[in-house]
């Protein structure tokens, strides 16, 4: 099976967060929409083949452009039908993925963590080291 991260041309100029919720992934789009204020709105799944197994997975995302602040957010699952995106362990566990991208000057990480936090049915929510990622493939989201 092929192993999956993300590929990030800058990484200075995007945020990578895993999400632990056991909530379906419209349901948290929905909460996270009411929590920071912005506007998730599902998009092409991201699909990825598995040659091995000769089978197409897909990974529900969402998008929130947002023009003012110069920024992208982007929602996504890390499973489809028990098959993982990502093969490390740590981001095994998570659920969910939000990447933020674009003008981060005007990205206030410690307030958009704050709001994360008063949504309940998030159990955590943890920074990645884009860094530390092991297996770096096109992701195309």
């Amino acid at each position: 099976m092929k192993k999956f991260s993300l590929n990030i041309d800058n990484e200075e100029v995007s945020f990578f967060y895993g999400l632990i919720c056991n909530e379906n992934n419209a349901r948290l789009a929905w909460l996270i929409n009411h929590a920071i204020a912005i506007d998730l709105a599902k998009e092409n799944s991201i699909e990825w083949y598995n040659d091995l197994e000769n089978v197409n997975y897909y990974f529900d995302k969402f998008v929130y452009i947002d023009e003012l602040n110069h920024l992208t957010y982007t929602f996504f699952s890390n499973y489809d039908d028990n098959v993982s995106l990502f093969t490390e362990l740590k981001l095994r566990a998570m659920k969910y993925f939000i990447l933020i991208e674009g003008g981060l000057t005007f990205f206030d990480e410690k307030l958009f963590l704050k709001k994360m936090k008063t949504i309940n049915e998030i159990q955590l929510i943890s920074k990645i080291d884009q860094k530390r990622l092991k297996h770096k493939v096109n992701l195309i989201l």
